[in-house]
């Protein structure tokens, strides 16, 4: 399927020439009955505060602003890209590119910026392009509707601004929505997911594909692992507005990292679109600092929908990070925001769903056809009844296709599917139908923040226990909404306060509050090798945790674990099994040499059902001086409600040479 070429981006004065800058979405604006009346007395102050002296032009417009405060409004804000401080009060604008502020104090002060911006659209027309009415649109648009210019003596100047009318004429935009892809255990920054703006045309409403993607992503170059995951972390990557195809992103998303996607058509007037595409051209090349755990791809999309209708507070609700599921949480939140969610399956879960559609000796044939170990005209085929017939080749002909975008298939490959498709052509029999949509969205999900407090026993002492969670699932949490057999844990922290019972080994806790771990991040993959294109399992955390030291306490402990392994699943998913081998590194004051290395085994069964879930972990450890540990744990949770759950845990562990028990059971309350 070709595509439209894609638009060239703004020329900007000093700017790198042609850009990617992305047109965008926006919501229709709520009408203020009281802005005329705001205006109308603005206006008439300042006609009567400003002194003789000032003439028609910037100098009046600006007193005019001065009179309204406009230099607070949160509208002008959003246009210059200001945004609260993470760690200290204040705000600032986040942009570092120079030509996107005009006055040289302009990330600091917005009344500074306001006046140049005033003296910039005074100014008279010079190079095509050049002038702050091309450079700028949406605060012209901005300054133009609450201070009346065209009413005054001396009106704005009227450049031509060629490229900018050009590319609005290529960006003919009706419809936009807000897409958002699973989440992909591949690559740190996608681990929580992924949103994405889709630019719908007139001639795209039934082709989406065709269509336009806006994109904010880190520029991270050709950096990988654990330099990509510390550098986004910090923000030191630049983060930048894109526009590509959309079927790019489509092919990148459902064939090759193997996730869904979900489009929430956004109920968006002409006006509001026209303050998006107005800021987006105003944006081009304009880097802001990309941190995965807050300025990420969600809270720039929320930053877009914002301007386009100044009534929303979207970001409100987001101080230290924001996760994409709750940015969807927030959009559909809005009432009336949005109009319509459909569902796109990704390639592997078409191919999983042909597969179990067939009896097993149907799905190894088509196999068979895709590795070309059998032909569409052999008997073993042509003998089936013409129904099985459509679903076998329908399904050797996935694979195949799927095979080409995993491994390639080169010209016989190619061939190879070309009779599939010519030999299904001449068969009536029915498609298998598509697989069902989940029963639960992203944004129905549990939410993804988490609260709990436990009553347990460990070595014969009792203790009550509290903990939180900033983010984001496990694999014991409610699975609606959520991808099947990962989780991911941001910053979970648990304190205990026990009693003064008597250890049952002589060396169990002592009474008192003390803090149990601090996980800053848990993650594990279950990807199973019995699925077509099989991956490898793994799992990785870091924190801190008591752990026992070579007197037997239990010291806080800074770790490091990893492992990997095969996997299969069963049962849709549901059921999962995992064996891995990996080590462990433990880091404290109170160890020989203040460290301790070790080699792992972990075995894991897995079962997550809509309401039960099951957990059954089992590992063994050997360290570099000799000592051996080993832990069995069995969890159970159980939903109480949509955003409440119990949780069980039954724990048996033999640490160098202290054998302990613990029992606990926890009350959960997702928020």
């Amino acid at each position: 399927m070709g595509h439209r070429p894609q638009p060239p981006g703004p020329a900007r004065a000093g700017g790198s020439g042609v850009s990617r800058i992305l047109p965008g979405l926006a919501r229709a604006a709520r009408c203020r009955t009281r802005r005329g009346a705001v205006l109308l007395v603005g206006i008439l102050a300042g006609g009567l505060l400003a002194p003789p002296s000032l003439h028609a032009g910037p100098d009046r417009a600006m007193a005019l602003a001065q009179a309204l405060q406009l230099a607070e409004d949160p509208q002008w804000l959003r246009l210059l890209a200001y945004e609260r401080r993470a760690l200290w009060p204040g705000r600032a604008g986040r942009v570092q590119s120079p030509e996107f502020y005009l006055h040289e104090d302009g990330a600091e002060d917005p009344e500074a910026e306001l006046r140049a911006t005033l003296e910039a659209l005074y100014a008279p027309p010079g190079a095509a392009g050049a002038h702050a009415a091309c450079q700028f649109p949406a605060r012209r648009a901005f300054l133009v509707e609450r201070l009346g210019l065209r009413l005054h003596e001396q009106p704005l100047p009227e450049p031509t601004c060629s490229a900018y009318r050009a590319w609005r004429e290529r960006i003919d935009v009706e419809r936009v929505v807000l897409v958002y892809a699973d989440a992909y255990m591949g690559n740190p920054a996608s681990m929580f997911g992924h949103t994405l703006l889709r630019l719908d045309s007139r001639d795209d409403l039934q082709r989406p594909l065709t269509a336009y993607a806006v994109n904010h992503a880190a520029q991270a170059g050709d950096d990988t692992g654990i330099r990509f995951a510390v550098r986004g972390v910090i923000g030191s990557y630049p983060g930048l507005y894109t526009l590509m195809p959309y079927y790019y992103k489509v092919n990148q998303y459902t064939r090759m990292e193997q996730r869904d996607l979900w489009a929430y058509e956004l109920s968006l007037d002409e006006a509001a679109i026209d303050r998006l595409l107005a800021h987006l051209w105003e944006l081009d090349g304009a880097a802001m600092p990309y941190y995965f755990f807050l300025h990420n791809c969600s809270y720039r999309l929320l930053t877009l929908l914002e301007v386009a209708d100044p009534s929303l507070t979207l970001r409100d609700a987001f101080g230290l990070w924001a996760i994409p599921s709750d940015t969807l949480r927030a959009i559909t939140a809005e009432p009336g925001l949005v109009r319509e969610v459909r569902y796109r399956p990704s390639q592997r879960r078409i191919l999983d769903h042909m597969l179990g559609d067939l009896a097993a000796e149907r799905a190894e044939q088509a196999r068979a056809l895709a590795r070309g170990e059998l032909a569409p005209d052999d008997e073993a085929v042509t003998a089936l009844p013409e129904r099985e017939q459509a679903r076998l080749l329908e399904a050797a002909e996935a694979y195949l296709a799927q095979l080409g975008h995993v491994a390639g298939i080169g010209d016989a490959g190619r061939r190879r599917r070309h009779a599939l498709l010519a030999a299904r052509a001449e068969i009536d029999g029915p498609s298998i139908p598509p697989p069902p949509r989940p029963e639960r969205r992203p944004d129905e999900g549990h939410g993804t923040g988490r609260a709990g407090i436990g009553l347990g026993s460990y070595a014969g002492v009792g203790y009550a226990e509290l903990q939180w969670r900033a983010a984001y699932h496990d694999l014991l949490d409610p699975p609606g909404g959520y991808l099947r057999g990962a989780q991911v844990s941001f910053l979970a922290i648990a304190a205990r306060a026990y009693g003064h019972g008597e250890p049952s080994d002589g060396r169990g806790p002592e009474g008192g509050v003390a803090l149990e771990r601090l996980q800053l991040l848990r993650a594990r993959s279950l990807k199973p090798r019995n699925r077509p294109f099989p991956g490898w399992a793994w799992g990785a955390g870091v924190g801190i945790e008591r752990m026992r030291d070579a007197d037997g306490e239990r010291p806080l402990t800074a770790h490091l674990q990893g492992d990997l392994g095969p996997a299969w699943a069963w049962r849709d998913g549901r059921l999962r099994l995992y064996t891995g081998a990996g080590g462990t590194l433990r880091a404290s004051g109170h160890l020989d040499d203040g460290y301790r290395l070790g080699g792992e085994l972990r075995a894991e069964a897995v079962h997550q059902g809509a309401d039960w879930r099951l957990r059954l972990t089992l590992r063994g450890q050997r360290f570099s001086d000799g000592k051996e540990a080993w832990q069995l744990v069995g969890r159970m949770a159980h939903d109480l409600g949509p955003q409440t759950a119990l949780r069980l845990e039954l724990q048996r562990e033999a640490e160098l040479g202290v054998r302990s028990d613990r029992i606990q059971l926890t009350l959960h309350r997702y928020l």
